[in-house]
C-alpha cells in the first residue's frame, strides 16, 4: 500500500477544487498515477502535480488526465472541465496580481509636469497588481499596444491623448469617479483643448458620464487658473505681464525725446529728461517774439 496522498493546497479556492475534481476522478476510474501515466503521454510526476492545487496545469494535460479517467467510469462529466479550468485559471491570475500588489497609492494630484504624470501612471500600475502589457493590450481593445504599455510604466512617454490615457487607467483600476484626479493632471500637465474642434475630437468617444465629469473638470480647472493669475500665482501669466511692461517702456522711449536742462549750463551734473512728442510739438507751435 503507497503512501496516502499529500492534502490539496486550498490557497487559491478554484484551483484547489479544481484539483479536488482531478482527484475524484481518478478515484473513480480506480487508478494509480502510475497507471494513468500508461494511457496518457505525461509522466505520473506530472499528473500527481496537476492534482496537487499548487499550479494550475496546462488545459491539454488536464484533459487527457479527465478523459482517460472517464473513459473508465462513463459517469462523469467530461464537459464540466472546461468550465473549470477557465475559473481556476481566472482565479490564479487575480491571485497573482495581489501578491505583486503594491501598497504606494499613485498621486495625480501632486503631479505639475509630464515626469509627475509618468510616475503617478507607473504608481497605479504597480497598486494595480502589475498586469502584464499583453493584458493592458487585451483589456484596452489594443488602443494600448503592450508596447506602449511598457514604455509608459518605464516613464518613456506619456499617453498621446485623453483617449489612451484614460484607457491605460481603467486597465489599472481606475473607473468612474475615481478619475476625477487624473482628468485634473491630465489638464494641468497637457493643457485645455485649443478649439471647439478640438474638444470635439475629444469628447466624442467618451460616454455620458465620463462627458459630464471632463466638462465639470474642466470648468473647475478654469475658474481656478482665472483665480491663480489674478493673484499672480502663475508663472506664465508673470513672465507675460514683465514682458508687456517691458514692451511699454521700450514704446515710451521711442515717444519721447531727451531735453538738456538749464542745469547743466551752470555746471551741475547733466541730468537726462523727457518730454513728450506733443509738448515739443505744441512748443514748436508757438509764435516767435519779434
Amino acid at each position: 500500500m503507497g503512501r496516502p496522498e499529500t492534502p490539496v493546497d486550498d490557497t487559491v479556492p478554484e484551483l484547489a477544487a479544481f484539483a479536488h475534481w482531478l482527484r475524484a476522478l481518478r478515484c473513480a476510474a480506480d487508478l494509480t498515477y502510475a497507471e494513468l501515466a500508461e494511457l496518457v503521454p505525461y509522466s505520473a510526476a506530472q499528473l500527481k502535480r496537476a492534482a496537487s492545487g499548487k499550479y494550475l496545469p496546462p488545459f491539454p494535460l488536464a484533459f487527457a488526465y479527465a478523459s482517460a479517467c472517464h473513459d473508465l467510469t462513463k459517469g462523469s462529466d467530461l464537459r464540466r472541465i472546461a468550465a473549470l479550468h477557465i475559473q481556476a485559471e481566472r482565479a490564479v491570475a487575480e491571485h497573482k496580481l495581489r501578491e505583486r500588489r503594491s501598497t504606494v497609492q499613485a498621486k495625480p494630484h501632486l503631479a505639475r509636469n509630464r515626469a509627475d504624470l509618468c510616475g503617478a501612471m507607473r504608481d497605479q500600475w504597480a497598486y494595480a497588481g502589475r498586469p502584464p502589457f499583453r493584458w493592458i493590450e487585451r483589456d484596452t481593445k489594443n488602443w494600448v499596444s503592450h508596447s506602449t504599455a511598457h514604455m509608459i510604466v518605464t516613464a518613456r512617454t506619456i499617453p498621446r491623448d485623453l483617449r489612451q490615457y484614460v484607457a491605460f487607467l481603467e486597465a489599472c483600476g481606475v473607473f468612474g469617479l475615481s478619475l476625477t484626479p487624473w482628468l485634473r493632471a491630465w489638464i494641468r500637465v497637457c493643457g485645455f483643448p485649443k478649439t471647439d474642434e478640438e474638444f470635439a475630437r475629444t469628447t466624442e468617444w467618451m460616454n455620458p458620464v465620463l462627458n459630464e465629469l471632463y466638462r465639470k473638470v474642466l470648468r473647475d480647472e478654469y475658474c481656478a487658473l482665472l483665480r491663480r493669475s489674478r493673484e499672480g500665482g502663475i508663472p506664465e501669466v508673470r513672465e507675460l505681464e514683465a514682458q508687456a511692461k517691458d514692451a511699454m517702456h521700450e514704446l515710451i522711449a521711442k515717444a519721447t525725446l531727451p531735453v538738456r536742462p538749464m542745469a547743466s549750463v551752470h555746471g551741475t551734473r547733466r541730468v537726462h529728461r523727457t518730454i513728450s512728442p506733443a509738448a515739443v510739438g505744441i512748443r514748436s507751435s508757438l509764435p516767435t517774439a519779434p
